[in-house]
């Protein structure tokens, strides 16, 4: 079994010689980490036409020749992730894809990505609705967890669509991925063969260059990312940006935001259907609570 070495990256040091330790110790900045995310979808086509044609069929060559990135982040505009922004976003004819990369599980994960699935598929609505069904919008969510396990398929690959009783797709003008990415790096712990889809994944999870260059050796597009993590990691202006204890910190002050913003709601809820009893108007229930007529016209039903 392998074992991923402790980075001790020196602190209270110059950028300098941060990246020093870094390049030196054969360190570089893991691929899931948002930005560098987004930093190898934008600029390796060969290795996003790759994977993106396993991951939904599309031909690779297409995908490459007509990549577009969109300059737009999708922001959430509900109270309870408005800070939030998706990871990254292209067209090509016919589709829009959405790239989430979910580096952990917790409550709300889903409804923040269904609410950038939701965005995309209003904005396409707005310019027409004979439009919006000649485009394909696909989210792939690229998962550092297995909470999908047991409906994964053979190559950690489950898909999801609308259906209703009968197992009868809704539309065809919307499809969700999800992908393990646990199942790949846990077949490279144990030393496992990889397959080369294994390989596109668990490349973004590593950061010891030396073990990168073994899996990336002879392979173009793998090869590619591999240059791509080195450039970013030894580029002095992107010190500090993807330290991962910070990342941890955030993520976890986004669960507790997340969880007191719901009780926050459930409260204003409680107090709303109190004053509806009480008789009181809706707008003046909107200026004691904060909800919107919407919110309270459903609690009516």
């Amino acid at each position: 079994m392998i074992k991923k070495r402790i980075k001790n990256i020196p602190k209270n040091v110059s950028n300098e010689k941060i990246r020093e330790y870094m390049i030196s110790n054969n360190f570089v900045y893991e691929g899931t980490l948002d930005s560098v995310f987004k930093s190898i979808m934008g600029g390796c086509l060969l290795y996003l036409g790759d994977i993106i044609s396993k991951l939904t069929g599309l031909d690779k060559t297409f995908i490459i020749k007509n990549f577009k990135e969109q300059n737009v982040e999708y922001k959430i505009s509900n109270a309870l992730e408005r800070k939030k922004v998706s990871d990254f976003i292209f067209k090509l004819p016919g589709y829009i894809i959405n790239l989430e990369c979910n580096r952990g599980y917790w409550d709300g994960l889903i409804e923040r990505n269904d609410a950038y699935f939701c965005k995309i598929k209003a904005e396409l609505l707005s310019k027409g609705e004979e439009y919006s069904k000649k485009i394909k919008v696909i989210q792939i969510n690229f998962d550092i967890f297995d909470n999908f396990e047991e409906c994964l398929g053979k190559e950690n690959i489950s898909k999801f669509y609308m259906k209703n009783n009968e197992n009868i797709i809704e539309t065809k003008t919307s499809e969700k991925i999800h992908i393990d990415m646990m199942k790949s790096y846990n077949k490279y712990l144990n030393g496992e063969e990889l397959t080369k889809l294994d390989k596109e994944l668990v490349i973004l999870m590593l950061d010891d260059y030396l073990e990168i260059k073994k899996i990336a050796e002879g392979d173009d597009e793998l090869m590619e990312v591999s240059k791509r993590l080195y450039e970013l990691t030894d580029n002095i202006d992107n010190i500090g940006l993807y330290d991962p204890e910070k990342r941890r910190k955030e993520e976890e002050a986004l669960k507790i935001e997340y969880h007191s913003n719901i009780a926050k709601e459930k409260e204003a809820q409680s107090i709303a259907k109190n004053l509806l009893k009480d008789g009181l108007p809706i707008p003046k229930i909107c200026e004691y609570t904060g909800l919107s007529q919407n919110q309270i016209a459903m609690l009516c039903n």
